[in-house]
């Protein structure tokens, strides 16, 4: 695929901007300020379009950008907040986060393995709430639409998503206890 036309650029983006909102979502909870990043990453995809090498994977490489958009938005949240007590430390788990993912390229990096055990962890919640957090998460569907598609209450899907995100959290910081600030600020 040539990414340097206009036309093979826009199909790019369809393709993929629903599974980047989605993983966005994970760690961004305003949806404008999701987009707001995932348009950063396509615009500087395109400024560097003729850097790209070809034999690498286009969209692993938008993950990353995005992933690490949110890191640095997350972390500027916090600088400008100063609202965390323990903020030094904060700010060394995003840091350790970092050097995770790059020490050692023959194991998963530390995002796919949180995101391998972030799918393991929904796979064991209960049908209703797993398929409402999938819905909502992940294809980011209205809660409304979702109530309506489900025969169920808005209030419904509200305490499903309530319970999938409480059940989630508290599983992701026992096996990723350094990891806490980015997991809290996925699912306040």
């Amino acid at each position: 695929m040539n990414y340097e036309n206009p036309n093979e650029f826009t199909l790019l983006y369809r393709e993929t901007y629903k599974r980047l909102h989605g993983y966005c979502s994970l760690f961004i909870k305003d949806s404008q300020q999701a987009e707001d990043l995932i348009h950063d990453c396509f615009e500087t995809l395109w400024k560097n379009k003729s850097s790209i090498d070809p034999s690498k994977s286009i969209e692993s490489l938008l993950f990353v950008m995005l992933r690490n958009k949110c890191l640095n938005y997350l972390k500027d949240i916090h600088l400008s907040d100063k609202k965390t007590l323990k903020f030094d430390d904060n700010i060394n788990e995003i840091q350790y986060l970092y050097q995770l993912d790059f020490l050692n390229k023959e194991e998963a990096s530390l995002e796919e393995q949180m995101v391998q055990s972030l799918k393991l962890f929904i796979e064991e919640l209960p049908p209703k709430r797993k398929e409402v957090f999938i819905k909502c998460k992940i294809e980011g569907c209205k809660q409304k639409e979702i109530a309506e598609e489900l025969g169920i209450s808005l209030k419904m899907v509200e305490k499903h998503l309530s319970q999938a995100k409480t059940q989630l959290k508290t599983k992701l910081l026992v096996k990723y206890p350094t990891l806490s600030l980015l997991i809290i600020s996925i699912f306040q």
